[in-house]
């Protein structure tokens, strides 16, 4: 899964507030739509906008489909957002001179 579909699901206030609900326990879109204060509909399309990128997963119990975040793709991305930063601390380490054609104070 590409991980920049990932984060940009993520980056959505409503979808932040629905994985952190889910991380709680599994919630269903009526009990979601209640606790977000926001429709059902709506509810549903954050949740398919986030199977998608692979980040919750739908289990059917009883009548209702209650939703639960895939951890480990949480921490795929944590990880890979780790490798990131300790990249540009190396890197930043490392520029002693800056060779853009501006003038800068590096």
């Amino acid at each position: 899964m590409d991980i920049t579909m990932q984060l940009k699901a993520i980056s959505d206030p409503t979808r932040y507030k629905i994985i952190g609900l889910l991380l709680e326990r599994h919630y269903c879109v009526r009990i979601l739509s209640k606790k977000l204060n926001i429709s059902e509909s709506a509810v549903s399309q954050h949740m398919s906008v986030l199977k998608e990128a692979g980040i919750v997963y739908g289990k059917k119990l009883g009548y209702h489909m209650h939703y639960i975040v895939k951890t480990d793709t949480l921490q795929r991305i944590r990880d890979e957002m780790s490798k990131m930063l300790q990249s540009a601390e190396q890197s930043s380490k490392e520029i002693k001179n800056c060779s853009c054609e501006y003038s800068c104070d590096r």
